[in-house]
């Protein structure tokens, strides 16, 4: 019963407000076109941050693989 104030306010805010139930032009386009550019754009943005951090984290873990080869290719060679 607490937040029976909300649906009031939203219906109040779209009978004032009618443009605010249009606010994404992109979202709410009849174009079919549009609305696939859109969701493959989002798509995209969403995973090109997840595809660099993996990216980085391979980057990083084949260096540190280099640098331990190294070090033993030296421990091996003070050695001897």
């Amino acid at each position: 019963m607490k937040r029976a104030w909300i649906p009031v306010f939203v219906l109040t805010a779209l009978v004032l407000f009618p443009e605010v139930g249009h606010a994404c032009a992109v979202c709410f386009d009849a174009s079919d076109e549009n609305r696939k550019a859109f969701l493959a754009t989002t798509a995209f943005l969403s995973l090109l941050p997840l595809g660099m951090v993996g990216g980085a984290g391979l980057w990083v873990r084949k260096r540190s693989n280099e640098i331990d080869r190294e070090m033993a290719e030296r421990e091996v060679g003070e050695q001897e």
